[in-house]
């Protein structure tokens, strides 16, 4: 399916060429979208024309977050081209097994992220590596009479992005996205998150390598025509800051619960004032207790979702129902998507059921690449490997990922489970619980803990905690104390990482 109207920039460059689409938060650079559209369509033709780049061809990148990263995007729509950020946390090793997967023809960077990005282009035999800081080696490619316009050719079904998923429970997979799935994406946000209401602004300071920064938000409020602020780094003080300034006119902020949390932990937050923010777009986490408490004074809508880099990427949020929310569900499924949640042997299981979420819908992905390109998919239903019940009233409720599960005595064990109940106790800031061998049960649970500030925690105390609430064979076994947890770039917990750091029985 071909459409003129896929070409967001030019559309708007049209309809409203001097309201603002981007800025940068770091440097102060700005984009109108008559700006805008002018660089598209200069870096458009420079990639094909210049650079020689064919239909198809892909372009990786590794920077910090830039408004940069939206003009590439659009050109690579406008041009043909496949664009693939890659996340710059990744070891030169891991960055140079996804460029030999995917073989780009382009590295982009920066300053901050030239060493690494030319080490990994030396080393996979990437054609071309430029700088595409302001003036740098980008910015001399581009011709002032060279522009490519908007065009009617745009292929809504052809591959725009390539995302790497962040590799919670295994290897990163290069999941394919479509402009038409970032289309049916950006419809869906609608509903409960009032993304299509004029004067929409988004302050992303998300890296822009992942659908949590790149897709969840940023590309839904640019869809309506609203505008996106980009910071190159999440900080606490600053973004509080930021957006809880009317004059700056913020309307949503798209964070996991842990970054919302340093927030409200934040010397600028008693001062915030946020009344120009629609919705607090939460992922990755629940809503705890203490996170409610602090922001609902400030007349915060937080909007709860679920999703992955490969669903499209939102499959469920929660609509404005605070019960709902503070039981930790992540809401109803989206307009644009079915869901099932099934068995083993992918028979639908009866409400109240933990399964495995299978989906399916116009926003999946088509693919990976590499060694995963061949999906298994039956009936079309894409399995995401997370663990969900739903309830009577169609709310759905992450158990865990089903990598994340363990078994105790041969019992099913899911930690996130274990994990809702432990933070109940007012000693527990934050936790995470694994599986560890055990000669007896094969494996129990291990409960890592971070202490609440001035409490202490003690094994005793825990199955105190669960007791009534779960089976005793749920019960952590063993207490482990940290400082901090190691995370990936959406905040979420790196189970990985503690299975490593205190000998967990998998190694995925």
């Amino acid at each position: 399916m071909k459409y003129a109207a896929a070409d967001w920039v030019g559309n708007y460059a049209r309809t409203q060429p001097h309201a603002p689409a981007l800025s940068n938060f770091d440097s102060g650079e700005t984009r109108t979208w008559a700006e805008l559209d002018l660089r598209v369509g200069r870096i458009a033709h420079a990639l094909r024309h210049v650079l020689g780049l064919e239909r198809g061809d892909r372009i990786a990148n590794i920077s910090d977050g830039d408004l940069r990263h939206f003009e590439l995007q659009f050109a690579c729509a406008r041009a043909g081209l496949v664009w693939v950020p890659l996340n710059f946390r990744h070891t030169a090793v891991e960055l140079g097994r996804a460029c030999r997967e995917m073989r780009p023809q382009i590295m982009l960077t920066d300053k901050v992220w030239g060493a690494l990005a030319r080490e990994v282009a030396a080393d996979t035999g990437i054609p071309h590596i430029l700088d595409w800081g302001p003036g740098g080696d980008l910015d001399q490619l581009l011709d002032p009479q060279g522009y490519m316009p908007e065009n009617g050719e745009i292929d809504s079904d052809a591959p725009l992005q390539i995302l790497y998923t962040s590799g919670t429970t295994g290897t990163p997979k290069a999941a394919i996205v479509t402009l038409g799935g970032m289309v049916c994406h950006s419809l869906q946000q609608v509903q409960f998150c009032a993304t299509a209401e004029p004067g929409g602004h988004l302050f992303q300071p998300m890296p822009l390598f992942h659908f949590g920064g790149l897709n969840t938000a940023s590309n839904p409020v640019l869809y309506f025509g609203g505008q996106v602020t980009v910071a190159s780094r999440f900080d606490p003080a600053a973004t509080t800051a930021f957006c809880g300034d009317p004059a700056n006119a913020v309307t949503h902020l798209c964070l996991p619960p842990v970054m919302y949390q340093m927030m409200a932990d934040s010397a600028e937050f008693a001062a915030a004032d946020f009344s120009t923010l629609r919705r607090f777009i939460c992922g990755g986490g629940r809503v705890s207790e203490r996170l409610r408490a602090a922001y609902e004074p400030k007349g915060a809508r937080f909007v709860p979702q679920y999703g992955g880099t490969e669903t499209g990427p939102v499959t469920s949020m929660n609509p404005d129902r605070l019960d709902k929310i503070m039981a930790g569900s992540c809401g109803q499924k989206s307009l644009h998507i079915d869901a099932r949640v099934v068995d083993d042997e992918g028979k639908d299981v009866e409400r109240g059921t933990p399964g495995e979420v299978w989906v399916r819908g116009p926003g999946v992905t088509i693919g990976y690449l590499g060694a995963e390109a061949e999906i298994v998919r039956p009936e079309g239903w894409h399995r995401t490997g997370d663990v969900l019940w739903e309830d009577e009233e169609g709310f759905f409720y992450v158990v865990d990922r089903v990598k994340d599960m363990y078994k105790s005595g041969g019992e099913n064990v899911f930690s996130a489970e274990v994990e809702g109940v432990l933070v109940t106790n007012p000693a527990v800031a934050e936790c995470a619980v694994i599986g560890v061998p055990d000669s007896r049960w094969g494996e129990v649970g291990l409960a890592v803990v971070v202490a609440t500030p001035g409490h202490e925690v003690t094994l005793e105390a825990l199955c105190a905690t669960c007791e009534g609430k779960l089976a005793r064979y749920k019960h952590p076994k063993h207490l482990a104390l940290v400082d901090s947890f190691p995370r990936n770039v959406t905040g979420k917990i790196a189970k990985p990482a503690l299975r490593i750091q205190f000998g967990g029985s998998k190694s995925v």
